[in-house]
């Protein structure tokens, strides 16, 4: 049975475009799998019980953040800057996928190993349907590469050039590149160091084919931040000589790739004020529309943010035809409002100072060296390299399994530090 429930909530990472319904919110696949976990628990335990005083410290200080957040969200809403609806979905949200994660690690008897090898055996099964679906775009064999389907929240994304931008079975490429992070740096050090505990040479060689297809800008970042981690214990000479080969890397696909061209180009152009947002690739301007409401939700509550799930709620306030005409237009207004583009933009739009120092403080106070031999310190840093992106780029608290990771991150770092 654990064997079993361990595979379908670390499935959840994979499983984000299988929605059951959409009304009055979205539910997808991954909640019956957390929901049937969590209820067997107490059904075999008789409550969510703890056995040592480390485990209440481990997850009462998740309790204790929560209830804070949830607190001051409660005031926003009594100050109409947020939704009592809104609120209780990403508090409830938050609590049930944190406790079921954590909960999952302690039936294993913290063998985090295990799960993240249960979390590898998924990636690359997501990475070969990735390449089989680029092979059979090629072929024009359209069941093969079109899964509409089988997946409800999902879509087709060409690519220029006359090559499709992989997502196998996530909803869209970026979702792909944020979930795999970690198995992509896994993989590099597998190929890199000659390290195969987690993934042979030829697995590592599939994911890694797998993330390029996906034509995403964000492959830039999560290799140059896999490659920093693999030799962060080597020279100088090593950071330039991977600086000149990701420069090299981003100029080629500049030049070759017209879908990461205008993105880069249209990056320019809006930063420098010579277009408007409205004018340019739909990406940029979901960045600079949701960049523009989280400033001014955090300028007018820079302490507390506006409150767990009111995102939208200032962005139909900051953004409308009435009161800001360089962000609206139709057909633009309202990408991504609901986690505005970013984790980093949404916790200063929804939790100002309070929880933006609360997660980088998390991942300064947790996270370990890495050393290739080490497997804590792979799985630290790995997780690591997820964190950053997803930073930078998605912004659901626990879409994908993101407190999987969380527990991950924070039990590497405990068994590491006590076994050394």
């Amino acid at each position: 049975m654990v064997t079993l429930f361990n595979y379908l909530l670390i499935s959840n990472i994979f499983t984000g475009g299988f929605v059951l319904f959409t009304r009055p919110f979205e539910f997808y696949l991954g909640y019956i799998f957390i929901i049937a976990f969590l209820f067997l628990y107490v059904i075999r335990y008789r409550f969510l019980y703890v056995t040592h005083c480390r485990e209440i410290n481990d997850f009462t200080a998740f309790l204790a953040v929560l209830i804070v957040l949830t607190v001051s969200s409660l005031v926003n809403v009594y100050l109409g800057k947020d939704t009592i609806f809104l609120m209780t979905k990403q508090v409830l949200g938050i609590f049930l996928n944190g406790a079921a994660y954590y909960l999952l690690i302690k039936v294993n008897k913290y063998e985090i190993n295990r799960l993240f090898k249960v979390y590898l055996n998924i990636a690359l099964i997501a990475a070969i349907i990735g390449i089989f679906q680029e092979i059979s775009f090629l072929l024009k064999f359209k069941i093969g590469y079109d899964y509409r389907w089988l997946i409800p929240k999902w879509g087709v994304v060409p690519a220029t050039g006359g090559m499709l931008r992989v997502n196998s079975i996530f909803v869209e490429p970026t979702h792909l590149v944020i979930s795999m992070a970690p198995a992509l740096l896994v993989s590099l050090v597998s190929i890199l160091k000659k390290n195969y505990f987690y993934l042979s040479k030829i697995a590592s060689i599939l994911i890694v084919i797998c993330f390029i297809l996906t034509f995403s800008p964000l492959i830039f970042i999560a290799i140059l931040i896999s490659l920093l981690i693999i030799y962060s214990n080597k020279k100088r000479f090593s950071y330039i000589l991977i600086a000149l080969v990701l420069a090299a890397f981003i100029f080629i696909c500049h030049f070759f790739i017209p879908e990461i061209r205008m993105r880069i180009d249209d990056t320019i152009r809006v930063t420098g004020g010579l277009t408007r947002a409205t004018n340019s690739h739909l990406t940029v301007y979901s960045y600079a529309s949701n960049g523009y409401v989280a400033l001014k939700s955090f300028k007018d509550s820079p302490l507390f943010g506006h409150g767990l799930g009111s995102h939208p709620v200032s962005y139909d306030k900051y953004i409308n035809p009435y009161t800001s005409t360089t962000f609206w237009q139709e057909g633009y207004t309202g990408v991504n409002k609901n986690d505005a583009n970013s984790l980093l933009l949404r916790l200063f739009s929804e939790t100002g100072l309070l929880g933006i120092i609360l997660v980088f403080y998390f991942l300064f106070k947790f996270h370990v060296r890495f050393k290739e031999n080490e497997n804590f310190t792979i799985i630290n840093n790995a997780v690591l390299i997820l964190f950053i992106i997803q930073l930078i780029r998605q912004g659901h608290y626990f879409y994908n399994g993101l407190f999987f990771f969380v527990w991950l991150y924070y039990f590497s770092h405990k068994i590491y530090k006590k076994a050394n």
